[in-house]
């Protein structure tokens, strides 16, 4: 079954806070820096690839995307879908 991007969004969020929740000790502040750098496609204002599902934000404090094991493993949680780069501070997910 194919997830809509609003789900997707929000499973990509979850694993991003599963994976990298190391990087975050304020859990709070961590919600609102996921919630903000990680947003449905049809949303980025930024227009970096519609044909994905969700756009991540490389900024802020969010993990970059220069550590591929950790991004791989937020892919493996999300199962049909994958995180691929764009340039070092964006990163898209995809339908595999």
């Amino acid at each position: 079954m194919q997830l809509t991007k609003d789900q997707v969004t929000n499973e990509a969020q979850s694993a991003i806070m599963t994976v990298f929740a190391e990087d975050f000790k304020d859990t709070t502040k961590a919600d609102n820096l996921v919630c903000n750098s990680v947003v449905n496609a049809d949303d980025d204002a930024g227009e970096w690839s519609r044909e994905a599902m969700v756009i991540i934000y490389h900024v802020n404090g969010m993990p970059s995307i220069n550590r591929i094991d950790e991004w791989g493993k937020v892919s493996d949680i999300l199962y049909d879908y994958y995180v691929e780069a764009i340039n070092p501070e964006v990163s898209a997910i995809y339908s595999l």
